[in-house]
């Protein structure tokens, strides 16, 4: 009993910490990600095909090469859907009548209908007959056989579905259905994602699910992209919400169906996971318990089981992004919350144990500086304290971009398209000379630009600095 007293009193600081990510990580377990848009009043008016009043354009009622619809009345709280913490300066627009501008329904613009003529007739064949039309929120593409008058619908999320994030933003798909309701195809148009992520999904056979999906049959499931889980995630949901968003018009005018009343689709990791995700807590364990002493073989087997498990296998290392994701309305998976649990209570209880013992990318680098039977390592250009300040301003300014919006700063990481092998991209021969670096100055990413490694020695000396005062404030 004494002795679990004992333990309370000196690592008070610690538990403090530990149950503060506990109440955090379990609030968001249970209610989801912040700044869901909450609806207040919503009505939506049924249009047919035949039934589209003309815009009235620069040119007078004469021009009809752009068609659009009245605008729903939508009362609803401010959204920001993980764009940014600062809203942008609020814009007002007519909420109903007979006319429609780019800005209050960008969905219809001129130029999203030229890129979506020119998408689907990428995707359509020489045999096939494209026509471009309006709907009540969107242009859509009705593709038809030349020889059999099938008909088929194409779809595309641009401008139309922007409250689903992937890792880097909004990924834009376009989805084309058939006549007898069953998806045909999916495909990627554009994305800030990773690429190195994006063709592991292609590669995986991710959009091969698709195919034959029916929209009658509501709620269905297909399986994540292991290691781009909140990617392929977000794709999924995006083509749900592309299709809800086309009834009743103009699937249900286009499709022999009846009418679909509720569609759903998530793609979610397969019982894999929980191999993977007990994997990991073990490598943890390890590195935090203090019972048996680490020889210099059980860390190079660890830095091997990392780079070859969690790096190429998984090509799956930790970042800050999933810190923050959950609070700027980005879901993450099971496998990514508990990953993120134990990298922060690592960082709380074990001195930073993911950067010391689990990164793939620094554990290459670890791997290579012991294989290297010539020392050829050099003492850093500059000293330890500017390095410390370098590599915190890199994770204030990236994470203060981020906040503001620019999602795209969050790739800002070697290890995607390292451990990817994407071999074409500028990322992978950036992330090849850095490692190869680190025989000259060892280490250099990760002591001098690694933002996530700023963030989480940042929780480790702040643990320290706390425990420290209040020794000095308990001897006074």
């Amino acid at each position: 009993m004494n002795t679990y007293l004992s333990f309370i009193r000196n690592e008070k600081i610690k538990i403090i910490a530990t149950c503060i990510v506990a109440i955090i990580f379990t609030y968001f377990w249970i209610n989801g990600p912040l700044l869901h848009t909450i609806e207040i009043l919503s009505l939506e008016s049924i249009e047919t095909e035949y039934s589209k009043p003309i815009m009235v354009g620069k040119d007078g009622v004469d021009n009809k090469t752009q068609l659009t619809s009245f605008n729903t009345i939508k009362l609803a709280d401010n959204e920001v859907f993980g764009h940014g913490l600062i809203l942008d300066k609020e814009k007002t627009h007519g909420n109903w009548g007979f006319t429609a501008d780019e800005q209050s329904n960008p969905g219809l613009s001129e130029k999203l209908q030229k890129d979506i003529e020119k998408h689907a007739l990428l995707f359509s064949s020489e045999n096939e007959l494209v026509k471009i039309h309006p709907s009540m929120s969107m242009y859509y593409a009705v593709i038809s056989s030349k020889q059999t008058h099938n008909k088929q619908l194409y779809l595309e999320s641009t401008d139309i579905i922007h409250n689903v994030r992937g890792y880097a933003g909004d990924i834009n798909v376009g989805v084309i259905i058939g006549e007898d309701g069953l998806i045909k195809r999916v495909e990627h148009i554009a994305s800030k994602e990773t690429k190195s992520y994006l063709s592991d999904i292609k590669k995986s056979g991710f959009y091969e699910q698709f195919k034959e999906v029916s929209i009658m049959n509501g709620a269905q499931e297909i399986d994540a992209v292991s290691g781009a889980t909140l990617t392929s995630e977000a794709i999924a949901t995006t083509v749900s919400k592309l299709v809800k968003e086309g009834i009743p018009d103009p699937i249900s005018n286009y499709t022999n169906t009846n009418e679909v009343n509720f569609f759903n689709l998530k793609a979610s990791l397969n019982n894999y996971w929980i191999f993977h995700i007990i994997v990991i807590f073990l490598m943890f364990v390890f590195s935090i318990q203090k019972w048996t002493k680490k020889s210099k073989k059980s860390i190079i087997l660890l830095s091997l089981l990392s780079v070859l498990y969690l790096g190429f296998f998984l090509n799956n290392s930790f970042t800050y992004i999933s810190f923050i994701h959950p609070f700027l309305g980005t879901s993450v998976s099971s496998f990514v919350g508990l990953y993120s649990l134990f990298v922060l209570l690592g960082a709380i209880w074990g001195k930073n144990t993911y950067c010391k013992y689990i990164c793939p990318f620094g554990n290459i680098q670890r791997l290579i500086i012991y294989a290297n039977p010539v020392k050829t390592s050099r003492k850093f250009f500059i000293s330890n304290k500017w390095i410390k300040r370098i590599r915190a301003a890199i994770a204030i300014i990236i994470l203060t971009g981020i906040l503001l919006g620019l999602r795209n700063w969050s790739n800002f990481e070697l290890f995607p398209d390292l451990f990817g092998l994407s071999i074409l991209s500028v990322w992978f021969i950036i992330a090849v000379i850095t490692v190869l670096t680190t025989i000259i100055y060892p280490m250099i990413w990760c002591r001098l630009l690694c933002p996530t490694g700023s963030i989480l020695d940042g929780i480790t000396d702040s643990i320290k600095i706390i425990e420290n005062k209040t020794r000095k404030y308990k001897l006074k």
